[in-house]
């Protein structure tokens, strides 16, 4: 806990003390990763100047982690990233593959990105009936209806192929059926866009 807080205030309150042995030794591993950073910075790049109070990365000179005033200062939210100076980097071939890939990953991801918001026209809210959503064009089809289904079929069952097409269309027919007669509500299936 904070020191020098006041008996009194609600986060003292032993309901809390296992919020503040979870919040204690996420500080310790805070510290620990911030060593470790410093350390491997240090060991790839030599001895590395950190500014003052400009991030939360700092690290003093001797590789132990500040004071607490230190962090006051660093986690301000002065100042959020790394700075790094770049006028010594050298520039290698693997740095220009690593460059390259990740424009490659960026068209990649940019036509991903279109394909699906084509895809997104014919997006079918959760709270709506998926029968109902037009899906109708004004071309004309391609291929014969059923064509490839069938095609799909006579390869997975040979010569029982019309036989479980059958039993599926009689079956499908049935689940028709029955959400006509009784009208079910869809329960909502959302999927997770992270």
């Amino acid at each position: 806990m904070a020191s020098g807080s006041h008996p009194d205030t609600w986060y003292c309150s032993p309901v809390y003390a296992r919020y503040w042995q979870h919040y204690q030794q996420a500080m310790s591993w805070l510290h620990r990763h911030r060593q470790a950073y410093s350390k491997a910075l240090e060991a790839a790049w030599g001895p590395v100047a950190w500014p003052r109070g400009s991030s939360d990365w700092h690290v003093g000179a001797a590789g132990n982690s500040g004071s607490e005033e230190e962090e006051e200062e660093t986690s301000d939210g002065s100042s959020s990233g790394v700075e790094c100076d770049v006028t010594r980097m050298d520039i290698t071939d693997e740095l220009r593959e690593y460059f390259a890939q990740t424009e490659r990953h960026r068209e990649e991801l940019k036509r991903q990105q279109q394909e699906d918001a084509e895809r997104h026209g014919t997006y079918v809210l959760a709270d709506q009936d998926p029968r109902s959503a037009p899906r109708f064009s004004a071309a004309p089809p391609m291929e014969r209806p059923g064509e490839r289904r069938s095609a799909e079929m006579k390869k997975l069952y040979g010569k029982d192929a019309p036989r479980i097409q059958a039993m599926e269309a009689a079956m499908q027919l049935t689940f028709d059926r029955n959400c006509d007669r009784k009208q079910p509500k869809y329960w909502p299936v959302i999927p997770l866009r992270l």
